[in-house]
């Protein structure tokens, strides 16, 4: 089986098999001091669940993702816990094992898109799933001054928008942050074209 069909053939899990999420903020946040906290936040681990659509087929399974700067290895497992891909991406490049082979390529993001047919910007997307917009960047915030809905600024994001929900608070150097649990990354010249991360757990270091 090719690296791409692992992608597109896997049946769909369902989200609310999840975990409740959270409701967020009682009161509204303050932004800058938001920001501010997020900018440090360069050691995480995220649990939860990832669901990739494309103009043809879709998959969703459980995902495990830990980074420390911009090094990182992502996990996707299926019900039974079986790893359906692991992708590790350091300095050198990055290595991804799927199907029982292994491909590499100095480049992550040619790796990924070679896999999945999707051009995702691996570097900003580190930052996007915190929900902490970059210069440049517009975006929109919600009733409580939290980012609901951002649209990058960057050459190479290849049009993809990114909305936010349902925003939990995490403890990191004696304070507060508040990290989205449902991400939505979507291309508006490509409507269905989506990939969706619902997050049950947040660890930061």
């Amino acid at each position: 089986m090719t690296f791409r069909l692992v992608f597109v053939s896997l049946l769909v899990v369902f989200f609310s098999a999840c975990s409740t999420l959270p409701d967020g903020p009682q009161r509204t946040v303050d932004l800058p001091a938001q920001l501010a906290a997020l900018e440090k936040v360069n050691r995480w681990q995220l649990r939860g669940k990832m669901a990739i659509r494309n103009q043809q087929k879709a998959v969703s399974a459980t995902v495990i993702w830990k980074t420390d700067g911009r090094n990182f290895h992502f996990r996707l497992t299926n019900l039974l816990g079986i790893t359906l891909a692991d992708l590790r991406v350091n300095e050198d490049g990055a290595t991804l094992q799927a199907d029982g082979d292994t491909l590499r390529d100095t480049d992550a993001e040619r790796l990924v898109a070679s896999v999945t047919g999707l051009a995702i910007p691996l570097k900003d997307l580190l930052v996007w799933v915190k929900g902490l917009p970059q210069n440049d960047d517009r975006y929109r915030l919600n009733e409580k001054g939290l980012v609901s809905a951002l649209w990058p600024a960057c050459d190479d994001c290849n049009g993809w928008q990114v909305s936010y929900n349902n925003y939990g608070d995490v403890q990191f150097a004696n304070q507060t942050v508040w990290l989205p649990h449902d991400i939505r990354l979507t291309r508006a010249q490509q409507p269905d074209i989506l990939i969706k991360i619902r997050i049950d757990q947040w660890t930061l270091n």
